[in-house]
């Protein structure tokens, strides 16, 4: 019978083991063929398990198989009747599919729906629980890091977009993983390359691979930070930050040791330092800053911004914009920063959001001189942000 990874954030009750699962420590966590209950996937979390092979349906090879008896504890997993594969070819149209007496869905629940996303899903997913591999395998066993093998693979998901605008939309349909360093190591990989190619049209391929590596092991030093300090849902304390800071040290030692082009390790040591002098650890100001270290600074504070933590729910991309237009002119790399905002925003067009009035409309038109304050849709209404200043955008509707 069939197999399919799914992260630990997308097992449900009643799906089936297909393989052994093992803990960090080679101890046997569950068998093959194990139901899967709430408590089992607590544990999985409990013990870092970031993803399971499940079996699944040996005619599509991708529908989970649920056992037949439902444990008593929780009702089985509802399976959506999906949207054709062909639509909606990420037309930007409002992708509303009605499904049977259902509500219609967003047109980020249709993408998430299509082949397309599907498949740089799968391999996204797949990538990511490399990474952790190599990850560990590095600093707990002391082997080198397989660069090319893991360099490819964000190659391979990056080959499953189309273009920036459609890595926008595959992002941001893979938004609430349970993660805080290898999905956003291999996002900000994405996000770097794809920001290299848009500030340096004419990157060679040497380059642009020496700056999407950056991106992919800027954080591998977080992997010696303990791991209750990472996933701390209260405040850190002044001692606890500081010990999460180490984290560029760490790195620059663990990548000392490699035979990487030197760009990457600096990246690793400065990914954290601002061009007005303000960030750590050395307080360097914008002439001081490598060019990669500058790209690899925007990845990283965007996709962190925007995604979920522990200690926070993910914060609206157009209020990080803002963010960034407020005081990222002086704390980042301009010439990399706008170009970058520019397209993020563009992507945006004709998604749905809700505002901070809790009405919900559409994205219609971009104020190039106000990036974060769109002209939004509402019923027969257009509210211009960049004019009715009271109102902003609370949440992106994915």
């Amino acid at each position: 019978m069939a197999g399919k990874r799914l992260l630990t954030a997308r097992i449900t009750v009643n799906m089936i083991a297909a393989d052994d699962v093992y803990t960090a420590d080679e101890q046997l966590l569950i068998p093959e063929g194990t139901v899967i209950t709430s408590d089992i996937i607590q544990a999985l979390k409990d013990h870092s398990v970031f993803a399971i092979r499940v079996k699944v349906d040996d005619q599509d090879g991708k529908t989970p198989i649920l056992a037949e008896e439902p444990a008593a504890e929780e009702e089985p997993a509802q399976q959506s009747s999906g949207v054709e594969d062909q639509a909606p070819s990420f037309g930007k149209e409002t992708a509303r599919q009605q499904q049977g007496d259902t509500e219609p869905v967003n047109y980020y629940d249709a993408v998430r729906q299509t082949k397309e996303f599907q498949e740089f899903d799968e391999t996204f997913l797949e990538s990511v629980a490399h990474l952790k591999d190599v990850f560990h395998r590095v600093v707990i066993q002391n082997e080198e890091i397989a660069a090319d093998t893991i360099l490819t693979d964000v190659k391979n998901v990056i080959s499953k977009s189309r273009n920036s605008l459609n890595i926008m939309d595959m992002l941001q349909c893979i938004r609430g993983y349970d993660d805080v360093t290898y999905v956003h190591s291999l996002n900000v990989a994405i996000l770097s390359n794809m920001i290299g190619k848009i500030v340096f049209p004419d990157i060679t391929k040497e380059d642009l691979d020496v700056l999407t590596l950056a991106g992919l092991l800027h954080d591998i030093g977080k992997i010696m930070v303990p791991e209750d300090v990472l996933q701390k849902k209260d405040r850190l304390t002044i001692s606890e930050y500081n010990l999460v800071k180490t984290h560029v040290l760490h790195g620059n030692n663990i990548l000392g040791k490699e035979n990487l082009d030197p760009r990457i390790r600096e990246v690793a040591m400065r990914h954290h330092e601002r061009c007005d002098g303000s960030g750590y650890p050395g307080g360097f100001r914008r002439d001081q800053i490598s060019p990669y270290a500058k790209i690899v600074a925007i990845a990283d504070t965007y996709d962190a911004m925007t995604s979920d933590r522990v200690y926070r729910n993910a914060i609206s991309p157009f209020e990080v914009i803002h963010m960034f237009e407020q005081e990222g002119l002086v704390k980042y790399e301009v010439e990399y920063l706008l170009p970058f905002l520019a397209t993020v925003v563009q992507s945006f067009i004709n998604t749905e959001v809700q505002l901070t009035t809790d009405e919900i409309g559409k994205v219609v038109m971009i104020n190039a001189k106000d990036l974060s304050k769109p002209i939004v849709k509402v019923g027969n209404s257009y509210y211009d942000l960049a004019k009715e200043r009271s109102i902003s955008i609370d949440r992106i509707i994915d």
